[in-house]
């Protein structure tokens, strides 16, 4: 929907998925191919372009939802979560498990560490595994996310940037909610909007 991404990530027998935005069954079947279960659906932020299938994942999957307390209140919120910016009226679940800044947490054999990063949203947080960030709505290639919707702040947003992304090693690499892959070091030396 609205050209998101959704990323799945699989360690060992264990998928987590990031953003489920593209029908529940291109997910599960994908997984499947890995022989792997989901056991995790992460919300980056709680806009409809990012959540939209997640209570359908959950549904058949069992897995749990996860997201940051900052967003808490824009799930059930067609105003808040977007929906009414394309003409629906869409309320979504509450996320299970609330993640916190530097909370870490296992895909398989793998560490996960959630970052923070409210500004797009105020709930707005980035998971960085092994030399990968995603970075949902905060940070784009050779761009940010958007300010002026529901919980936004332009100020936080390239404050979360400067300071929670670009200290990270430059050789980092930026897997967006749109668009397509970019590096800590490229967009340190590049993003004309930070």
């Amino acid at each position: 929907m609205l050209s998101s991404n959704c990323y799945i990530l699989i360690s060992k027998d264990e998928a987590t998925v990031i953003d489920p935005c593209i029908e529940p069954d291109l997910i599960v079947n994908r997984v499947d191919e890995y022989s792997a279960k989901i056991e995790k659906i992460i919300y980056t932020h709680a806009h409809i372009d990012h959540v939209y299938y997640g209570d359908d994942l959950k549904k058949i999957t069992g897995a749990k939802t996860y997201g940051h307390i900052g967003d808490k209140d824009l799930y059930g919120n067609v105003y808040k979560n977007g929906a009414v910016l394309f003409g629906m009226n869409k309320k979504f679940d509450v996320y299970d498990i609330e993640l916190s800044d530097n909370q870490v947490f296992k895909i398989g054999d793998k560490q996960a560490v959630v970052i923070h990063t409210p500004g797009h949203t105020m709930g707005s947080i980035c998971i960085h595994v092994n030399n990968s960030l995603f970075t949902g709505d905060t940070l784009f290639y050779e761009s940010v996310g958007r300010t002026d919707l529901g919980t936004g702040n332009t100020d936080m947003l390239i404050d979360s940037i400067k300071n929670r992304i670009y200290t990270l090693p430059e050789e980092t690499v930026i897997l967006p909610g749109h668009g397509v892959k970019s590096t800590v070091g490229h967009e340190r030396a590049n993003n004309p909007f930070v």
